[in-house]
């Protein structure tokens, strides 16, 4: 018996890392086609290196340090920013740039981290086998690398690009992705503690979160019904008065269902952005109505929410 217990935990365990690392690589492969798709840069080739490196990257680390989920999801969210901030720093400074060079750029950083992870991979074992938050901060030491990297992304904007030829500007590019993991491998351990620390940070916050889903549901649900009730007010008045009592984009005509409940939802959030506009008294009076009862809505709610959050606590 104690041995099918023990091999039943160790199952249990391997079935919860294979799920961590599967649900990193998926988030972060979504991050990355939309950042893909969004930016004229970053095509064919370019985008399948992205998903391709990083997939590999998490993978590797799930394999070289199992059992820290948390380290994992950090680390696929963090290559998801830095994919971002690289394709925003090449589009702005690098633009002459081969899809091949900008591939090799981007996987250059990542190679080093896995690298340097590698070469310290006893220290960064323990880090990322503690699942736990580490008292006291160590921005000084997030600083201490971070900095350099900073320093050389600012640098790249006083490169007079127009006078360089494009063989210039690639060895500018490779030169400036060179030092950047040179700066990445060294400190491979203090990267891996910001992320544990900020994967565990996360774990807290959603813990938190998904005890508040049954009165946000609460919430959200009072709030439709507001929308869906003031929507059908300005449908009917339109229905059975004379003239129209909405100017929509820039003349006056009946409100439809569809055209009065978007009305009615960014009245009752107090957007308004004015391509509806209430043009009678009545219709400027409910509209009022609707403000005033979106304020109470979401004053009221937002106590009734931290309410329940504190009497869960409580009990």
């Amino acid at each position: 018996m104690p041995k099918e217990d023990a091999r039943a935990r160790r199952l249990a365990r391997r079935r919860a890392r294979l799920h961590g690392g599967l649900s990193a690589v998926v988030f972060t492969g979504v991050l990355l086609g939309l950042i893909s798709l969004s930016i004229k840069t970053v095509a064919g080739d370019l985008a399948f290196v992205l998903l391709a490196t990083v997939a590999i990257v998490v993978y590797i680390f799930h394999r070289l340090f199992p059992g820290g989920e948390f380290f994992t999801i950090a680390l696929a969210n963090f290559i998801g920013i830095y994919a971002s901030i690289f394709v925003l720093f090449v589009e702005g400074n690098f633009k002459t740039l081969t899809p091949m060079v900008q591939a090799v750029g981007f996987v250059m950083p990542l190679a080093a981290f896995v690298g340097g992870a590698y070469w310290k991979r006893h220290a960064v074992r323990t880090i990322v086998l503690t699942d736990v938050l580490r008292p006291g901060g160590r921005f000084d030491r997030i600083f201490l690398w971070l900095l350099p990297v900073i320093a050389i992304g600012f640098l790249t904007f006083l490169m007079p690009g127009h006078d360089l030829a494009p063989a210039a500007v690639t060895k500018l590019f490779l030169l400036a992705m060179v030092a950047i993991s040179l700066v990445v491998l060294f400190v491979s351990r203090d990267i891996a503690i910001f992320l544990l620390d900020t994967g565990l940070l996360f774990e807290g916050f959603f813990q938190a979160a998904a005890r508040l889903v049954v009165p946000a549901f609460a919430f959200l649900t009072f709030y439709s019904l507001l929308v869906i009730v003031f929507a059908s007010l300005y449908t009917i008045l339109d229905r059975f008065t004379d003239p129209p009592n909405f100017v929509i984009d820039g003349r006056p005509r009946d409100i439809t269902f569809p055209e009065s409940l978007y009305f009615s939802l960014v009245t009752l959030s107090t957007v308004g952005y004015g391509d509806i506009q209430p043009h009678t008294g009545f219709s400027r009076l409910i509209a009022a109505t609707e403000i005033l009862l979106g304020i109470l809505l979401l004053l009221f709610g937002f106590s009734a929410i931290i309410s329940h959050r504190t009497d869960r606590r409580g009990g």
